[in-house]
Order: structure tokens, then sequence, then C-alpha cells
């Protein structure tokens, strides 16, 4: 920042591409959410039937015997993971987006 406490042109321009590139991971988020392959294969595979076969792990006997929750803990935790970090993108970049939009200012219909 400048001596009158306002950011200087390198730091604005910092910022806004710090800001795009959130919107554009939000964008790719929402891709991806939309295609048949990650839904077969991230959401149903991984994110619901991976968990629960983790979840009914837990009570199996062997497993609580042999020590083993601490492996099936570990895979629900990286599933926990993987979600939170696709809703931190989707809220950034929703949050981003509006950055961008109040940076471009109102839009300026054209007069014919």
């Amino acid at each position: 920042m400048n001596e009158n406490n306002q950011p200087t042109n390198e730091q604005l321009e910092l910022e806004t591409q710090e800001i795009a590139h959130w919107a554009d991971l939000a964008d790719a988020v929402e891709r991806l959410e939309k295609n048949p392959d990650w839904k077969k294969v991230i959401e149903e595979g991984y994110m619901k039937q991976k968990a629960l076969d983790s979840v009914s792990l837990l009570a199996v006997p062997d497993i609580k015997a042999g020590g083993k929750r601490t492996d099936v803990m570990e895979d629900l935790v990286a599933i926990s993971n993987l979600q939170y970090h696709l809703m931190m993108i989707k809220q950034l970049g929703a949050g981003a987006k509006a950055d961008l939009a109040e940076l471009e200012g109102p839009e300026v219909e054209d007069e014919a």
C-alpha cells in the first residue's frame, strides 16, 4: 500500500488474479459435478459407497481385534477432507464471483 493506505496497482492486480483463481476453481468444480463419470466414480463410488463400506467395517470383530480401525478411520478422514476441500472451493468461489462482479461494476447496456 502507498502512504495513503491505498493499494497499489500491482497489489490490486495480484488481488484480482487471486479472486479470479478461486472463481475459476469454483467453475471447474461445478463442471465436474455435472459430469456423469464424476458422479459415478467420485460422488457415488467414493464419497458414498466407500464411506458406507468403511463405516460398516468399524463393527467387524476382526477389524476391531486386529487393531485396523485406525486404517478404516483414515479412509473416512480422506473422504471428509475431499468433501471439505470441494465445499471450500465452492464457498470461496462464490465470494470471488461476487467480488469480480463488484470490481467490474454495473454492466452498461448498449443504447441502440
